[in-house]
């Protein structure tokens, strides 16, 4: 069975603060990962549903993050893998203003998913 994959709950923070605003199935709740039952919503917009808890956040999948950051800041993430010795590797191309601003980082992982939520925090720190 295939599953989603969401973006972990230091990314889902960074991403709030940056201003991601898409509407998710799941959201963090105190760090815990919950899935919103009968809607999909913006979970970053203020309108709390667990008034008890803290640090409430959307929490999108790894694909929305990317799109997100492709669509809203020009911000491009390929994931590579390496046959031998079975690695990943991420390469952010981000084009504010010029298109060479390729950026290549040697750091290996052992799956796809581990690169692409590597890759999004990277951006989110240093990038925007």
């Amino acid at each position: 069975m295939i599953t989603e994959d969401y973006v972990s709950f230091e990314s889902s923070k960074l991403l709030k603060e940056k201003g991601f605003d898409g509407k998710c199935d799941y959201l963090y709740v105190d760090g815990k990962l919950v899935r919103a039952l009968g809607c999909a919503c913006n979970w970053n917009d203020g309108e709390t549903l667990f008034a008890d808890y803290k640090n409430e956040c959307s929490a999108p999948t790894i694909q929305m993050a990317m799109k997100w950051l492709r669509e809203v800041y020009n911000i491009h993430i390929e994931v590579t893998y390496f046959f031998e010795p079975h690695i990943y590797k991420y390469t952010i191309t981000y084009t504010p203003v010029a298109l060479n601003s390729v950026s290549s980082h040697p750091q290996c992982f052992n799956t796809y998913e581990e690169a692409c939520e590597a890759a999004i925090e990277y951006c989110l720190k240093n990038l925007i």
